[in-house]
């Protein structure tokens, strides 16, 4: 165990990962679920609807309408939405996989690299609040509790701040390159420096040499 405080914990692509991938089975277990949604409990309020509006004269009406819009949940919103965030949970999983694979050289590319890499992380976190914006549209279009999915929300939060604290470690390391690679180049010149002094220094001594001779 770390001896370091978990507020002072630096964030690691290792808990970037080991997070998302409880993300994806929450998210997972959510859609199996149908998103909370049961059309036998829906149909049973609706039918409670109509009895407690039933002075309504066009109640017959409201109803059949909600009972079309609860068919639709059931026959084909739930399936295309499962559709869109399974894509979206594959998307983000791709984006910081690839990221991830990215390590830059020492090379003079290696800051094009820094640049793919974060690209890729970016995109990762972008996705995560397009995640996030569509589980909230599901929820607040289908008849249920929408108490009950705070946590997701909690969960993609903590997500995006993974991989931004990802995203920071790469800036710190960069910035400890630039300073390294300017010190080496720094000390070179001043080595440089000392060697055409200490040449000029000899080829005046061998001038001099030369005039005594």
């Amino acid at each position: 165990m770390s001896n370091v405080p978990k507020s002072r914990r630096k964030e690691t692509k290792f808990e970037a990962q080991h997070q998302f991938i409880k993300l994806r089975q929450e998210v997972t277990s959510l859609m199996l679920n149908n998103f909370g949604f049961s059309l036998e409990k829906a149909e049973k309020d609706l039918e409670r609807f109509r009895k407690s509006h039933s002075k309504l004269e066009n109640i017959n009406v409201i109803v059949e309408a909600k009972r079309i819009k609860l068919q639709g949940f059931a026959d084909w919103f739930i399936d295309k939405e499962k559709d869109a965030v399974i894509s979206m949970l594959r998307r983000i999983d791709a984006e910081f996989t690839f990221g991830n694979s990215i390590y830059p050289s020492e090379t003079p590319a290696k800051v094009a690299e820094f640049c793919e890499r974060r690209k890729h992380i970016n995109n990762a976190i972008a996705y995560c609040f397009i995640l996030k914006q569509e589980i909230n549209y599901i929820i607040r279009s289908l008849p249920v509790d929408i108490n009950k999915f705070q946590r997701f929300d909690d969960m993609i939060n903590r997500q995006v701040a993974l991989y931004k604290g990802v995203r920071s470690a790469d800036n710190r390391f960069l910035k400890s390159k630039s300073k390294w690679k300017s010190k080496s180049k720094d000390n070179k010149e001043s080595e440089n420096a000392d060697n055409k002094e200490s040449d000029i220094k000899s080829n005046d001594s061998k001038n001099q040499n030369d005039k005594i001779d």
